[in-house]
């Protein structure tokens, strides 16, 4: 029989996800939200959610997370982007993943990872140091640690050691890249297979991506019920319910798949799951962002409404830890070894190798 602790670690918590959706409700308001895009990390909003120990839920107390399981830390991640909660929170955690599985404390305060750009050309110099820039670092300027993937290795970096580049991604976030002249770093013991942080990373932003659409579809539900046009609700033209009837499908269908992979994840690497999961949701948000945005007409892009926060969101992650046509060509070249594509898309715990 299972205990309390393993059947746990295959449930979504209905407490923590009541809990952490108050509190971003409350403290992830549309001004809190613009107000960091002129100064960055709101260190208030931060800080209440350290206090809650949210940035490190889903990772062991005995390396010093929070405590949970993965399924918990999908609840935060998810809940902060319904909110579009200007926080590092998923680079925060998933640089204490890294350094978990390396045989490292999880770093303190705020971290972020090195995504593994193409022009990345950072590099070991001798032992116990790296020289060279890592690109498109998310939150680079606001961190304090950098976890990045060197070979089969996991390297912590002090980022008051790097040159830091300036940059903001398409929701006005900091991406920046990070320079290091022989800086020392603090190396894991344990080697790493290389695809944990594309794996990682890819899940994640399709968590975010499926809380944020969530709330797009509400948001233009409510909007459409309100606004009155030639005498009535224009919910009642049948353009707009279109655009409603899309936005609904592609909030359910993303927030199935990434349940559905989080619940692999949990058992297996689940690479399939995973870079599946990504391709389709980044696919739902671009349709959700178009509907949306065609059933609000010009207020949807005003500053002082929240709808352009989330689908800016929506279009900076679905471009990060593979784009559309990296994921659909990794699937594409993995399938066509295999004999039955039926048969793998129904296992319920498909075998198939992904190349990073």
């Amino acid at each position: 029989m299972n205990s309390g602790s393993e059947i746990n670690a295959y449930t979504f918590d209905a407490d923590l996800e009541a809990m952490v959706e108050q509190f971003f409700a409350e403290k992830s308001g549309t001004e809190v939200v613009a107000q960091a895009e002129i100064d960055g990390l709101p260190s208030e909003l931060w800080n209440a959610a350290v206090e809650l120990g949210l940035p490190l839920v889903g990772l062991p107390e005995s390396v010093g997370g929070s405590g949970g399981s993965l399924l918990d830390a999908v609840t935060v991640q998810r809940a902060a982007a319904r909110h579009a909660a200007p926080l590092p929170l998923a680079e925060t955690y998933l640089a204490g993943r890294l350094a978990a599985a390396a045989g490292l404390p999880v770093p303190s305060g705020i971290a972020t990872v090195a995504p593994g750009s193409q022009r990345d050309d950072a590099r070991r110099i001798g032992d116990g140091h790296v020289s060279g820039t890592f690109h498109d670092v998310p939150w680079g300027s606001a961190a304090s640690v950098l976890a990045a993937v060197l070979g089969d290795r996991v390297v912590l970096l002090d980022i008051s050691d790097a040159e830091i580049g300036s940059g903001t991604d398409f929701a006005g976030q900091p991406r920046q890249s990070l320079t290091f002249t022989e800086a020392r770093t603090v190396d894991g013991d344990n080697p790493v297979d290389a695809r944990i942080l594309s794996r990682l990373g890819a899940f994640l932003r399709s968590v975010q991506m499926a809380g944020a659409m969530e709330s797009v579809s509400t948001l233009t539900r409510r909007y459409v019920s309100e606004r009155v046009q030639f005498g009535r609700p224009i919910a009642q033209f049948q353009a707009v319910q279109q655009h409603i009837v899309t936005l609904a499908q592609m909030a359910s269908m993303s927030t199935l798949a990434v349940d559905r992979t989080a619940h692999a994840l949990t058992r297996r690497d689940a690479d399939f799951e995973v870079c599946a999961t990504k391709l389709v949701v980044s696919q739902n948000a671009l349709a959700s962002v178009r509907a949306a945005h065609q059933a609000h007409g010009a207020i949807g892009m005003t500053r002082e409404y929240r709808l352009q926060q989330l689908t800016r969101r929506l279009h900076a992650w679905r471009s990060e830890f593979g784009d559309d046509i990296a994921l659909a060509t990794q699937l594409g070249s993995a399938v066509a070894t295999r004999p039955s594509l039926p048969r793998l898309i129904t296992d319920p715990q498909p075998t198939l190798e992904l190349k990073s």
